[in-house]
This record gives structure tokens, sequence and C-alpha cells, in this order.
């Protein structure tokens, strides 16, 4: 049987094959080896606190902000918001750096000589509690680049022995600790309660009214101290989950709170109407009748709720009402 010769193309097609082995001398490419990724270490910033431990953290100071949010609003008589903006370990160095100057940095005595926990306030902030205490007016803001004076100092001596003891209740799931002011510092740069090197957790934390940030308040807390209260808390189990005893005291514990808010009652004598003309031709020793009778009843309102009706009375040389009876309202 005659075999088929081959055509031009295919010939050339071998001989071009061919070629190319004898170029690359018979043998194949090898593959290209890739590198393996090389990271940095710095034995100096290691980490120190594992992702269930920064869970507590954040825990503590959650019930925190609750218990500071309902002091602001008494103190301040307006409500306001707190809110856990961020929980970083970093060293006590770069904690400084990050403190502004001036500032209200306060040094907080754990248990006498357990720790040191740092608590700085946003000036701002601090100008701003301290004009609303003062009977300051509706801004939503003060802006002030200078230190506080002696007077504002002791203003917010007051403010920061009430979050201290907010702080206390909010370690309390933990264990029990005091928190005792030892000093105030208006520059940073001359507070060294630790190495530089040492490492602590900074929990930064936002205020606000509405939806306008006052300010800032941060903690800075020592790693040693952190280390030796939180190997007592087994961080690994259920135990973060609030058990039915935890909850009951934890109600108790807002319950407590919301029963030392301020809240504004007012007698109203009688309303009615006027035009604008009357209104304006009012003038000193004019009568305004109301159409109250002599002897009826008043209306009590607690905010904008009118719950009681009352009668006036005076005691004392001082107008006052007596309760007569209890309007039932469904609070909503």
């Amino acid at each position: 049987m005659a075999q088929e010769a081959l055509s031009q193309s295919e010939i050339d097609a071998l001989l071009t094959q061919t070629q190319n082995v004898e170029e690359d001398g018979g043998e194949e490419q090898p593959v290209p080896v890739k590198e393996k990724a090389v990271f940095s270490f710095n034995f100096r910033k290691q980490k120190k606190f594992n992702k269930s431990q920064f869970v507590l953290l954040e825990s503590i100071h959650k019930r925190f902000l609750r218990n500071f949010e309902i002091t602001l609003t008494n103190l301040l008589n307006r409500p306001l918001i707190a809110t856990l903006a961020a929980a970083s370990e970093l060293s006590f160095g770069d904690c400084m750096e990050s403190f502004s100057s001036p500032t209200c940095l306060y040094v907080l005595n754990v248990d006498d000589g357990k720790g040191k926990f740092l608590l700085e306030i946003d000036p701002n902030f601090a100008f701003f509690v301290i004009d609303k205490i003062l009977g300051g007016g509706a801004k939503d803001s003060v802006t002030m680049d200078r230190e506080l004076s002696l007077i504002e100092e002791r203003i917010m001596h007051r403010v920061v022995s009430l979050i201290r003891l907010d702080l206390r209740n909010a370690w309390e799931r933990v264990c029990s600790v005091e928190f005792e002011i030892e000093a105030f510092f208006a520059q940073p740069d001359y507070v060294q309660v630790i190495a530089s090197s040492e490492t602590v957790i900074m929990v930064s934390m936002d205020i606000r009214s509405g939806d306008k940030v006052l300010g800032y308040v941060n903690l800075c807390l020592p790693s040693t101290f952190l280390e030796l209260m939180l190997h007592k808390f087994d961080t690994t189990s259920d135990s973060l989950s609030r058990s039915p005893e935890q909850y009951e005291i934890d109600q108790k514990d807002i319950g407590y709170q919301v029963m030392k808010s301020i809240l504004p009652i007012k007698a109203v004598l009688g309303e009615t109407e006027m035009n604008i003309k009357d209104v304006l031709n009012l003038e000193i020793g004019d009568v305004i009748y109301l159409p109250t009778e002599k002897n009826s009843p008043v209306d009590i309102f607690v905010g904008d709720l009118n719950l009681f009706k009352a009668m006036p009375v005076k005691k004392e040389n001082t107008l006052a009402v007596k309760i007569d009876s209890i309007i039932s309202q469904k609070l909503d």
C-alpha cells in the first residue's frame, strides 16, 4: 500500500517544531516559584488582648455609657446621647500623643494603687457642660482655646466625681473597684503614670445632641490592671451573655437611675384666647379673665402630660397646690 506524501505546509510545520525543541535544549521550561510573603513583627508592640476580651471591655463601657447618658441628662437638663466610637490597643506614648493640648485630663486612682485610669474630656465639651451648669443659653456648642480657670476646674471636678460613680457601677459586673480622682492636668506632656512603651487600651466615646457631635471622652486603661482583673472573668464561656439574675440587676440599676431624673411640673390656672389687637393694647394694670372658676381645681402637668387636678393653697407665705385627684393617662 503506497504511503501518502506530506504536503509542503505540513513539512514546514514539522521543521519549525523541531527547530524550537533544539533551541530550548530539548528541556521543558521551569515553572516560576512564587516567593513566600514576609511580615514584620514588632516585639515591643505585640498584642496582649484577644477578641473575646475586647468584647468584654466593650460590654462594660456600653453599660457605662447608659449610666453616663442619664447622669448628663439630669445634670444639664437636656437629652444627650453617648456612643462608643472605638476601642484600640496601643502604647502609652502613642495614647498621650493623641490627646489634645490644652485638654481636661484626670488621673483616676483605682482601688488604692491597683492601677491608674486616665480620663480625657474634650475641652470644648467641658466648656459646654460648664456653660449649661451656670445657666448658659441654648447654644449647642462652646469653643474655647484655653485652659480651665480655677472655678471651672472645681465645677468639672464635680462632674468627674459623678462619672467615676458610673464607672464603678459599670465594672461591678467583673469586679468591685473604687475610683478616686488623684490629679488634674491641662497639659498631657506632664502626665507620666506608666512607661511610654507600656500597653494600654484606649476607649473613645462621642457625645451627641441629636445629630450634632458636642465632643468626646477618652479612657486610657493600663494593661497591668486589665490583666489582673480580666483573668477573674471567664471570657471564653457563655458568661458574656446575661443571666436572668444579671438581667434583673441591670433592670434595677436602670430603674434606680431613672428615678433620679428631674421632671418639670407646672400648674395651669387657666387658658384663654385674645386677638392680636387686644394683646398689643395690653398695659400694666389690665385684667385678663380666665374661664376657671374661683374655687375650682387647676390642671397639673408633668412634662407635657396632664396627670393631676389640684386646689390652689397658700403655705408659709408661698403659693402652692394640693393634689385633689389623679387623671388616668396611658403613657406611650
